[in-house]
């Protein structure tokens, strides 16, 4: 480019080259795209001419996958194994190399790579199980096609099938059921992180899954949640099991008082737990790889005490009875004794659970979103706000007034309930009275006293509408936050 000088100084740029296409020059800026081939296939222009060197082949370093970190094969029940064999040996079983004769380019470098560059055990092990199944379901659909002759119709098909349980996703998923919305956008975001990896790494050209779009997630989660009478009482069974089992009372303690996800808590080790500005406070580090804080309070660290007493920071902080780590099913058994411990009678009880009964009670509470976010680390405020389906959203909910002008229409007489006018207002100033409604369709509790008592039915007749009691509408959310106010 060169400059030339138009009054006042100003400069105006003019190209001193122009590539017209059909002429043999190549653009002096032509834009690159990755190689299609192999590794280490370079970028080429748009006329097929290497325009710069190749970036090196992806190499993790490691002679199976299960010797990445987080990533111990498990073959026999109590082995100290992470995540089962076969998903190990299926990646293994990848090729490793191009084979001319088959067209399969090999993927197992950029497959066990990506695994190695998940910045926490937890998200290793969640990349494993979504190519482990792919892997599988490729392999139903497209016998003896390789990873990297996916294409986005087939990224989309397999989401279709995972999403209806049918074809041959229906065998890979738990009884055959469809997956949730939330569980496929799962999977297909750590399909486009594989995807996006392998572009990055010039393995492929473009990523198959990038213009996928993700299914709707509801607003509002599904994982149930404790009340907080609920909550209480499992946190008294842990105190309960304390001096029998410690590490259980302080993994329920835990997962009950920071809403922590079973990963998390599983990786905890003794140095994570320090005094900081006046309090004990525990470093722990999320599933995306942050490190946050979380003060402790002294509910919680009378159960932690003992399991810190003689031990090195580097040690875990909750193990097995055998060394193991406290996974995610040595957690769920922890919580199965407090709760009987407790007498509660929880039939499906989850780490999972208390992290949703966390959230759910905190804003039910009114306690700012924000705030809330923070504890359990989400990265959207849109994901905590799936968790506000406590009383705020089910006590208060307009379908409770709905039933009650229903079934008043449908029974003139009926009482609306002690202290409470038939035509009295809602009790949420939120919603307005429905205009179309008269005030003489309403009748007090005098006016129901004198009205005549409801006629037998006459032959040939219907039945008269037996009236049905409907308990008075009321904002119990706003009544609650308005008696106990949390700064």
């Amino acid at each position: 480019m060169t400059g030339q000088q138009m009054g006042r100084g100003q400069e105006v740029l003019v190209p001193t080259t122009v590539w017209r296409p059909g002429t043999s020059t190549v653009p002096p800026a032509a834009a690159t795209v990755a190689g299609s081939g192999g590794y280490g296939g370079g970028a080429i222009g748009p006329l097929g001419r290497a325009s710069g060197p190749p970036l090196p082949p992806p190499s993790p370093l490691v002679a199976s996958v299960g010797d990445i970190a987080g990533l111990r094969p498990r073959r026999r029940p109590r082995d100290g194994g992470e995540v089962p064999g076969a998903d190990v040996d299926l990646i293994d079983a990848l090729p490793r190399d191009d084979d001319p004769a088959t067209h399969q380019l090999a993927s197992w470098p950029t497959v066990a790579a990506w695994l190695r560059a998940g910045k926490t055990a937890a998200t290793r092990r969640d990349r494993l199980a979504v190519v482990a199944k792919f892997v599988r379901w490729w392999a139903l659909t497209a016998p003896g096609a390789g990873l990297w002759q996916v294409t986005e119709d087939v990224v989309v098909a397999y989401l279709d099938q995972l999403g209806t349980g049918s074809g041959a996703a229906a065998g890979l998923n738990r009884g055959g059921k469809a997956l949730a919305p939330a569980t496929l956008a799962w999977h297909l975001s750590n399909l486009k992180s594989l995807y996006g990896y392998a572009a990055r790494r010039q393995v492929i050209g473009h990523s198959p899954a990038q213009w996928v779009e993700a299914p709707e997630v509801g607003k509002v989660g599904t994982t149930p949640a404790l009340d907080l009478t609920e909550g209480t009482t499992l946190l008294r069974g842990a105190q309960a099991i304390a001096a029998e089992h410690p590490a259980d009372a302080a993994a329920v303690a835990l997962l009950t008082i920071t809403g922590m996800r079973a990963g998390e808590l599983e990786s905890l080790t003794v140095g994570r737990i320090e005094r900081s500005a006046g309090h004990w406070v525990i470093r722990f580090r999320l599933k995306g790889g942050a490190v946050i804080v979380v003060p402790l309070p002294e509910v919680a660290m009378a159960l932690l005490r003992p399991l810190m007493a003689s031990r090195k920071p580097s040690d875990l902080l909750l193990q097995r009875a055998d060394g193991r780590s406290f996974d995610r099913w040595r957690q769920q058994t922890a919580l199965r004794r407090a709760a009987r411990a407790a007498g509660l009678d929880v039939a499906k009880l989850t780490p999972h659970m208390l992290r949703a009964t966390a959230a759910t009670l905190l804003l039910a509470m009114g306690v700012p979103v924000e705030k809330v976010q923070a504890l359990l680390g989400h990265a959207s405020p849109v994901t905590t706000q799936r968790y506000d389906r406590g009383e705020t959203q089910l006590d208060g909910h307009a379908v409770h007034r709905l039933a009650q002008l229903l079934t008043q229409q449908l029974s003139p007489g009926l009482d609306p309930g002690p202290g409470r006018a038939a035509d009295a207002p809602f009790a949420n100033p939120d919603l307005a009275q429905p205009h179309e409604l008269r005030s003489n369709d309403f009748h007090s509790p005098a006016d129901s006293a004198q009205q005549e008592p409801v006629p037998a039915a006459q032959a040939g007749e219907p039945p008269p509408v037996a009236p049905v009691s409907v308990p008075p509408f009321t904002d119990t959310a706003a009544a609650a936050a308005a008696q106990s106010h949390v700064s």
